[in-house]
């Protein structure tokens, strides 16, 4: 039910009023969280971490987390670094930590990227901010982390493989297709996490598999495809002339849910709530096997 919701909203709200509704959800749940807090309870960092150890796979090598700390509130009693603590304790130092660290333009421009470009065509690696909250900011900023370079899906990642993962992200058509870092974490072991957050509403990997087979002309649905030139800026005074090969899917109305439960087994996805808040984990190389192998059988996600 809540999924249908999810997509009846995107379908029938512009981008603008869908903003302001979430300041208004944010808001309302302000108001209930007392509430919540009675029914659910509260938990600790240390009771996450308890948690996610108890259902994490033990086999894995990339933890690629996607994350809302707002909608672990008020039961989270933790705050946000010691949340990234926890997950990196979790990876010690024989796994690799990553994270979006997004970025798709600006409020004023209703987040059309081609809009947002054409006024300012230049993309500053270190100093653009993550817009996939402030955990992914301050894990960007974190000692030690690499990020890659691209203007819309760079990623933070700490760890044996961050150098493999960031590598050549620019010389990518798209930002989740061959040899984007999205590719690369679906032919490791890597698990995707969510944390206060369903998959359908953040699981980048599924856009992997679209932008993959984009490239190849292979995709059951036909996209537009908009080229965006963008000057790309790092280390300080270093460029790289890119162009941002970005799909059309402004007429079409995405519906990911039923797809992926058909495909994917409880095994390859699990979802599960945790104190009221939601908790998912997904084997990236499950999503981006099977949802390949369905959208060459002509099975789409989009619709007109």
């Amino acid at each position: 039910m809540k999924a249908q919701l999810y997509y009846l909203a995107r379908k029938i709200f512009s981008q603008e009023l869908r903003n302001k509704l979430k300041v208004y959800q944010y808001d309302l749940k302000k108001k209930v969280a007392p509430v919540r807090e009675k029914v659910y309870g509260n938990f600790t960092t240390g009771d996450l971490g308890k948690e996610l150890k108890k259902k994490l796979p033990d086999n894995f090598d990339v933890l690629m987390v996607h994350s809302s700390h707002s909608a672990m509130l008020p039961m989270y009693t933790g705050n946000l670094r010691e949340l990234l603590d926890m997950l990196l304790s979790i990876c010690a130092n024989d796994r690799t930590l990553v994270m979006p660290a997004f970025f798709f333009g600006e409020r004023k421009y209703h987040y059309d990227l081609r809009k947002y470009f054409t006024d300012k065509p230049y993309f500053d690696k270190d100093k653009m901010p993550s817009q996939m909250g402030m955990i992914t900011e301050i894990f960007r900023k974190y000692e030690g982390v690499k990020t890659s370079l691209h203007p819309t899906h760079r990623i933070s990642a700490l760890g044996p493989k961050a150098d493999e993962l960031i590598k050549d992200h620019e010389l990518c058509k798209t930002g989740c297709g061959q040899g984007s870092p999205f590719d690369k974490m679906s032919s490791m072991k890597t698990v995707i996490l969510g944390l206060g957050t369903k998959y359908y509403q953040c699981m980048t990997q599924t856009h992997s598999v679209e932008d993959v087979l984009i490239e190849k002309g292979t995709y059951p649905t036909t996209f537009e495809s908009i080229d965006i030139p963008i000057t790309l800026k790092y280390n300080g005074d270093e460029e790289f002339k890119y162009l941002l090969m970005h799909p059309d899917k402004s007429e079409y109305q995405r519906k990911l849910h039923p797809m992926v439960r058909k495909v994917l087994s409880k095994e390859d996805l699990q979802e599960w709530k945790f104190k009221g808040v939601p908790f998912f984990y997904a084997w990236a190389g499950a999503v981006q096997q099977k949802l390949i192998k369905a959208a060459l059988d002509g099975q789409s996600a989009y619709s007109k």
